[in-house]
């Protein structure tokens, strides 16, 4: 019986390191072809193309090159489609001046992304525009993000019986109160800044009157983004544009045509044949090349990259701040802090450029990353870029820049602490039937333990933090801005939320611009006119990233979407991140003081 067992055993361990193996030879196989195709793809743009921009996902800031979903069919190899705001970016720049790229194509295939990341696109766009090259974006449908990414263009097309949303913008959230009531969990909610809207849904029924006002001030300075480009691609003025949402004028391609929204409403396979009679003539294949292909033509990177030996370094901080490495999805205090300190040391680079896009996470972490971005600036200058979102501790990292550029539509400020304790005693006695108690050295032994209610004393102690973590918070933005009034920087903090158009008129940003503005602005305090820019830390091969990908974290995430699916996955695990938690399948809670926002904010 042991002589079997043992076989058995042998066999398993055997059947699984052959598997392994198999994974290996197959990752090294896809590798080796990926680099095989890139090479042959070092001079694949010919005369007379198109660059096609086919979105299609989301637009994130850093295109993530691992993607094992070539079977066309959900499993735990594939990851969310991903397009890169840089390499987008980049592309446009490479197009511009590359005499066999006549024009750019935009297909609208529902896309995925934060207003900033619009607004950096559309400048780009605009930018090509001015060359004298043509643009035409195409969709089936268009919504308010989409349209206004398409006033870039020349030419606006539709299909004929396509789809057209332009009602205005807004956004909502859930409020819990009565849910948590009913559920009897009682949350103990320790907060400071009256704008510092991130615990109310927990709290209340409805938006407080200071969160309606910073909402609404929000939407309104990016719907007045909206409403200049729509005006201007129109040919109408903004009071018409504003009839046009408010009355629902343009609610199908037809009507929207004929109020001057688009050029036409037209098939897509007429479209390609007008496209044909600007580039390669009739009945002949169009040359379409994507920004991936463009990118990798030796001709057309080298019309954009630098020359010179230093260096720019270019940072990327892209997700909710933790202590720790944090993951694909997050910022790590410990990773970043090694990434600035790789660049730093490199005797080439002059000068670093940190690009956030952040809603904040914890107070500690943001605390550590802030220290180690003022290290660095010491010997040499580090600029700060923000995207969709550098709030709360995303702007508690900012602050540490020597100089801060924001889009207009970029959400930042939220100068705030909060933290969320819950008493879950009633739910388990009352709904499973389920008692606690504890023995203890001291009578606060177990302060925040969840399953009893918290004294008067402990809820004091614990405020006292918050406001502590708040002031530090203050300290670190007037040293960082330069306010010379304590009061002056109150009045504009409080937990309050502003768009990056605001922000430069308050003092919390120095200028209005993009990651290449960022850039240009290093190389000045560096005072280098020649240069690169290097991405730190280098893209890790594809067998690191097949175990980053198969790292706790993103098998728990795969699981929870696979069950209740991917929208309702995310709405949890925030929910979840907002009171402190762990994940859903533990109980307990996660001490923390935060410099978060809710949630990323959905503007639409």
């Amino acid at each position: 019986m042991k002589a079997f067992i043992k076989n058995i055993f042998a066999t398993v361990i055997g059947m699984l390191i052959a598997s392994l193996v198999s994974v290996f030879v197959f990752i090294a196989v896809i590798t080796l072809i990926v680099q095989g195709a890139s090479k042959k793809a070092m001079h694949s743009v010919v005369e007379n193309s198109i660059l096609h921009m086919k979105l299609r996902g989301a637009i994130v800031e850093k295109h993530r090159p691992l993607d094992f979903d070539f079977l066309g069919s959900r499993s735990i190899f594939s990851e969310d489609r991903t397009i890169g705001l840089y390499e987008l970016n980049r592309a446009i720049d490479a197009a511009k001046t590359d005499a066999r790229i006549k024009g750019i194509y935009i297909e609208m295939r529902g896309f995925d992304a934060g207003w900033a990341a619009l607004s950096s696109l559309h400048r780009k766009l605009e930018e090509f525009k001015a060359t004298g090259k043509w643009i035409y974006t195409y969709g089936d449908g268009y919504d308010e993000k989409s349209y206004y990414l398409a006033t870039a263009a020349n030419q606006i097309f539709i299909q004929p019986n396509g789809d057209f949303e332009f009602n205005g913008l807004g956004m909502s959230s859930p409020f819990l109160k009565g849910l948590l009531a009913k559920l009897e969990l009682e949350p103990r909610v320790f907060r400071v800044g009256k704008f510092k809207a991130a615990i109310e849904p927990l709290i209340l029924e409805h938006m407080s009157a200071e969160n309606r006002k910073q909402n609404e001030d929000l939407i309104g300075d990016i719907w007045s983004e909206v409403r200049q480009a729509t005006a201007k691609a129109a040919k109408v003025d903004d009071k018409r544009v504003d009839e046009i949402a408010g009355g629902l004028l343009a609610v199908s391609a037809d009507e929207a045509q004929k109020l001057g929204l688009f050029t036409e409403t037209i098939f897509e396979d007429l479209l390609e044949d007008r496209m044909r009679a600007l580039t390669v003539g009739k009945d002949t294949e169009l040359e379409f090349v994507t920004p991936g292909q463009l990118l990798r033509d030796s001709t057309a990177t080298a019309a954009i990259e630098g020359k010179g030996p230093k260096k720019i370094a270019l940072v990327f901080a892209e997700g909710e701040i933790e202590s720790g490495l944090g993951s694909r999805d997050s910022i790590g205090s410990e990773a970043f802090r090694e990434d600035l300190i790789e660049a730093e040391q490199d005797e080439d680079v002059a000068a670093i450029v940190v690009r956030i896009n952040s809603p904040g996470g914890s107070a500690l972490a943001s605390d550590v990353i802030w220290r180690e971005m003022m290290k660095v600036d010491e010997s040499i200058p580090v600029i700060v870029s923000m995207g969709d979102v550098a709030a709360s501790g995303g702007y508690y990292m900012a602050s540490a820049g020597r100089y801060i550029f924001a889009e207009p539509t970029t959400i930042t400020g939220s100068i705030g602490v909060f933290g969320v304790m819950f008493n879950t005693e009633k739910f388990f006695k009352n709904k499973a039937a389920v008692n606690f108690d504890r023995v203890v050295t001291h009578p606060y032994a177990d302060i925040g333990n969840s399953n009893r209610p918290m004294s008067e004393f402990e809820a004091k102690k614990i405020q006292g933090e918050v406001e502590r973590v708040y002031k530090r918070f203050l300290d670190v933005v007037q040293e960082g801005r330069g306010y010379e009034k304590r009061e002056d920087l109150e009045n504009i903090a409080e937990g309050r939320v502003w768009s990056g158009t605001r922000a430069k008129e308050i003092g919390l940003v120095d200028e209005l611009g993009g990651l290449d503005a960022a850039i240009r602005k290093a190389a000045e305090f560096a005072e280098v006119k020649s240069y690169k820019v290097a991405i730190y830390p280098q893209q890790s091969d594809p067998i690191m990233q097949f175990f980053e990908r198969f790292s706790g974290d993103a098998v728990r995430s795969w699981v929870s979407e696979a069950l209740i699916g991917k929208e309702a996955a995310r709405n949890l695990q925030a929910l979840g991140r907002v009171a402190g938690q762990l994940p859903l399948s533990q109980i307990e809670m996660k001490p923390g003081v935060y410099t978060r926002m809710l949630k990323d904010v959905k503007i639409q």
